[in-house]
């Protein structure tokens, strides 16, 4: 018996409700995520460039992880911009639908170096365990 086919089929409900995300403006503006499963815990690794630990929001509830903030980029006083390529100032908002073999209370953040990085730790309940057999 495989006993990580439950723990698999929350990561595939939470990926499907990946289209539950809320974004305003331009697509390239909505950062990418890519969730990594281990023995322990579910990472989500987001790339947020030009964004600092103070401007995200990153909040549970209902079962659902939400990242918020909102990218601003400056024109230098004196300058007038005569051409933008760079997402700025948009706001994005992405939202996870969590299974119940995450722990809510034990997740933790981190951002670094443009990366941000969600410890989801899985509830005891939902890790793997060896049967003794008499």
């Amino acid at each position: 018996m495989n006993t990580l086919i439950p723990v698999t089929r929350m990561l595939d409900a939470a990926l499907s409700n990946l289209d539950s995300m809320d974004w305003t403006g331009p697509a390239a503006a909505t950062p990418r995520a890519d969730i990594l499963e281990g023995e322990k815990e579910f990472r989500i690794v987001m790339d947020l460039p030009g964004i600092a630990a103070h401007e995200l929001e990153i909040s549970v509830e209902n079962q659902g992880l939400s990242i918020k903030a909102e990218r601003r980029i400056e024109v230098p006083e004196g300058f007038e911009p005569r051409r933008r390529e760079r997402a700025g100032n948009v706001g994005f908002t992405r939202t996870f639908r969590l299974g119940s073999g995450v722990d809510p209370e034990g997740i933790g953040a981190n951002l670094k170096d443009g990366v941000l990085t969600l410890s989801l730790p899985k509830t005891e309940q939902s890790l793997p365990r060896r049967i003794e057999v008499r």
